[in-house]
């Protein structure tokens, strides 16, 4: 037994050694850094892929494949590049921004957390293009706040063409309330009227065709059956009308006497 302890005791030793010497080294590795983030082309998938930013461009369905998505600035910068205006949007906060492609045209959009950020973002943007007019540096052609976003228009070919660009962009106000809806039985109220308005019209219209329906089968049922019942009694009497005929052209032919009933005499007479 102690042989086989002096013998397992030395790899026992050796296979920890191994252990410790992997985890240290891989301790010691160097980390690389991650490469500098860039624009992140809009997913070429479902609707549901896509980042709902890009579906407020003008005609976003044409240009959401080449459509850029960024959520930092440096990404923004990438996909926009050599305009300092660019310089002065702060992403903190959860700002999202979409820049797409209109012939020679680019258009991009800023959206800001809350109308606070925005208010604030668009008197510094603002500013800075002044600034950047008296320098003599790029400006984009167009700028206009519109609700939460930011929309800039570069490289336009006049600012009447950018402003048309601007004109497409529609912000779509989201209200959540954080308590109970104090709207939420106004629009139940209406949407019960609404419902049982639409379901009594629908009564009222499948009725009338109903009873237009039924009165049109009855009458021309009513009225085949009265033809039919003329038929049958034009048939069972005879032209005279039940009147008594005088064979006075000989037209008539000779009745069978032995069909005919006595006299009242005759017959009394016969029973004699």
């Amino acid at each position: 037994m102690r042989l086989v302890r002096q013998k397992l005791l030395p790899l026992l030793l050796l296979g920890a050694a191994a252990v410790v010497a992997v985890q240290v080294t891989r301790a010691n590795a160097p980390v690389r850094p991650d490469p500098t983030p860039t624009a992140a082309p809009a997913s070429t998938g479902t609707d549901e892929d896509i980042p709902v930013l890009i579906k407020h461009l003008p005609d976003w369905e044409a240009v959401a494949k080449r459509a850029s998505y960024a959520v930092t600035l440096e990404s923004l910068k990438a996909a926009v590049p050599d305009q300092p205006v660019v310089d002065s949007i702060d992403f903190e906060g959860g700002t999202e921004a979409v820049a797409a492609n209109y012939g020679q045209a680019q258009v991009v959009i800023v959206e800001f957390a809350t109308p606070q950020f925005s208010v604030e973002a668009d008197q510094k943007i603002a500013a800075r293009i002044q600034e950047l007019k008296s320098q003599q540096q790029p400006v984009p052609t167009a700028y206009r706040r519109v609700g939460n976003y930011s929309v800039f228009v570069f490289n336009a070919t006049d600012e009447a063409a950018a402003n048309q660009l601007i004109d497409q962009v529609k912000y779509q106000k989201v209200v959540q309330w954080l308590g109970e809806d104090p709207h939420l039985y106004d629009r139940l109220q209406r949407y019960l009227a609404q419902t049982s308005a639409g379901v009594l019209m629908a009564v009222l219209k499948s009725s009338g065709v109903s009873l237009i329906a039924c009165l049109v089968i009855g009458g021309l049922a009513g009225f085949l059956l009265f033809r039919h019942r003329r038929a049958q009694k034009a048939t069972l009497y005879s032209d005279a009308g039940g009147q008594v005929r005088l064979n006075l052209d000989d037209l008539t032919g000779t009745p069978d006497s032995s069909r005919l009933l006595e006299s009242g005499g005759r017959s009394s007479s016969n029973k004699r």
